[in-house]
């Protein structure tokens, strides 16, 4: 009976909520069991959720066996992830052997094949220096200079070296190739000093172009210091420029020839008469020595 009566009472609060019509009212009053009681709902029950309980491992052999694909599993995971990185790494040795094989191969062209082929030139004006010396310190009339530099010029370049040293590329290449770079730009920072101690000498015994009158012996002393100077870091330079060549042979850098006209001006003309003719190419849009 209180069931019924329960149920009763929460249909007609049911209906009221939901605005059932009266007449249905009375319905509640004559036939209460045709309204049982209920919740209403607005969402679907919920699924169990499933739980996957591990096996357990009845034998030494299960239990090798579900190491084993772990195992496995992590090896392939750090394979791949190792050959990704692999290829990576490949392309960029790639572009790097290309980007410091032609600074190389340029260093060699401009500098260091053309100091090879202008080496004679510079004996001579050591030799004709000399003579010119001579010639003071025993009071005579001295001969005249058949050119005069103040030294071979060219720009060394090593930025790109720089760059994929500092990209972390060169630790990927080839341990022999690699040790092959590091001597050859190990004697590149040598080579440079050289040039300019014999850049300097030479500034020094530009005086011998035209020799004042009244040269005292310390005048001459000096001279003759750097004089020596020179013939030094003249020897100097082509052997290391000789020996730099070798080593881009080594490896397998192909250094195009000098310009001939490179040669032929810096044996024929001064260093200042040279100046003016690049600066009245540039003027002219004229390609300096075809570079």
């Amino acid at each position: 009976a209180n069931r019924i009566n329960l149920n009763i009472a929460f249909s007609r609060r049911f209906a009221q909520l939901n605005d059932i019509p009266l007449a249905t009212h009375g319905a509640l009053n004559q036939a209460p069991e045709a309204f049982p009681l209920c919740l209403p709902t607005n969402t679907p029950p919920e699924e169990p959720m499933e739980i996957h309980k591990p096996k357990p491992v009845h034998s030494w052999r299960e239990l090798l066996t579900e190491i084993g694909v772990i195992v496995i599993g992590v090896a392939i995971a750090l394979s791949a992830e190792q050959g990704v990185e692999w290829w990576h790494w490949r392309g960029q040795v790639v572009q790097a052997r290309q980007a410091i094989f032609a600074e190389i191969a340029a260093n060699g062209r401009d500098t260091f094949k053309r100091r090879v082929a202008i080496t004679p030139c510079v004996e001579r004006q050591i030799a004709q220096s000399d003579a010119i010396l001579t010639a003071l310190e025993n009071k005579k009339t001295p001969g005249k200079l058949t050119n005069f530099r103040m030294g071979s010029m060219g720009v060394l370049s090593d930025s790109e070296w720089q760059s994929e040293r500092a990209s972390q590329s060169l630790t990927h290449f080839p341990r022999a190739e690699l040790a092959l770079l590091s001597l050859y730009y190990t004697r590149l920072e040598i080579f440079q000093p050289l040039v300019n101690e014999e850049r300097i000498a030479w500034q020094q015994l530009s005086i011998l172009q035209n020799p004042p009158a009244g040269l005292t012996p310390s005048d001459l002393i000096r001279l003759r210091a750097a004089l020596a100077t020179a013939q030094n870091m003249g020897g100097l330079i082509s052997l290391s420029a000789q020996r730099i060549l070798q080593l881009t042979r080594q490896l397998g850098i192909t250094v195009p020839a000098t310009d001939p006209m490179r040669v032929n001006n810096f044996c024929t003309m001064s260093t200042l008469d040279e100046q003016r003719l690049l600066k009245a190419q540039e003027a002219a849009h004229v390609p300096k020595y075809g570079f």
